[in-house]
Protein backbone atom coordinates (compact mmCIF):
# COMPACT_ATOMS: atom_id res chain seq x y z
CA UNK A 1 0.00 0.00 0.00
CA UNK A 2 1.51 3.89 -0.96
CA UNK A 3 0.44 6.76 -0.43
CA UNK A 4 -2.10 6.80 -3.40
CA UNK A 5 -4.25 3.90 -2.48
CA UNK A 6 -7.52 4.56 -2.35
CA UNK A 7 -9.91 3.21 0.34
CA UNK A 8 -11.15 0.13 -2.21
CA UNK A 9 -7.07 -0.77 -2.66
CA UNK A 10 -7.13 -1.15 1.77
CA UNK A 11 -10.73 -2.95 1.70
CA UNK A 12 -9.81 -5.28 -0.71
CA UNK A 13 -6.15 -6.09 0.96
CA UNK A 14 -8.16 -6.45 4.11
CA UNK A 15 -10.77 -8.95 2.45
CA UNK A 16 -7.38 -11.09 1.41
CA UNK A 17 -5.64 -11.14 4.64
CA UNK A 18 -9.28 -12.12 5.92
CA UNK A 19 -9.39 -14.91 3.86
CA UNK A 20 -5.61 -15.70 4.64
CA UNK A 21 -6.75 -16.36 8.01
CA UNK A 22 -4.84 -12.95 9.17
CA UNK A 23 -7.71 -11.25 11.11
CA UNK A 24 -5.13 -9.09 12.96
CA UNK A 25 -3.91 -7.28 10.10
CA UNK A 26 -7.29 -7.75 8.50
CA UNK A 27 -8.35 -4.96 10.92
CA UNK A 28 -5.61 -2.94 10.51
CA UNK A 29 -6.01 -2.46 6.68
CA UNK A 30 -10.23 -1.89 7.47
CA UNK A 31 -9.09 1.02 10.05
CA UNK A 32 -6.96 2.72 7.44
CA UNK A 33 -9.96 2.41 5.09
CA UNK A 34 -11.93 3.79 7.99
CA UNK A 35 -10.00 7.01 8.11
CA UNK A 36 -9.81 7.10 3.92
CA UNK A 37 -13.86 6.51 4.02
CA UNK A 38 -16.12 10.20 3.23
CA UNK A 39 -18.71 8.86 5.36
CA UNK A 40 -20.01 8.12 8.84
CA UNK A 41 -22.17 5.13 6.63
CA UNK A 42 -19.34 4.33 4.80
CA UNK A 43 -17.55 3.92 8.11
CA UNK A 44 -20.19 2.18 9.96
CA UNK A 45 -19.84 -0.05 7.21
CA UNK A 46 -16.28 -0.53 7.73
CA UNK A 47 -16.34 -1.17 11.28
CA UNK A 48 -19.32 -4.00 10.80
CA UNK A 49 -17.16 -5.81 7.62
CA UNK A 50 -14.14 -5.56 10.10
CA UNK A 51 -14.55 -5.71 13.96
CA UNK A 52 -12.19 -5.53 16.36
CA UNK A 53 -9.13 -2.71 16.45
CA UNK A 54 -9.68 0.25 17.73
CA UNK A 55 -10.86 3.09 15.32
CA UNK A 56 -8.67 6.33 15.02
CA UNK A 57 -10.38 9.54 15.79
CA UNK A 58 -10.29 12.50 13.00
Amino acid sequence: MGPNSTRGDYLAAAREELDAGNPGLASLLAEEADHRANTPAENATVARDFPGGLRRKG
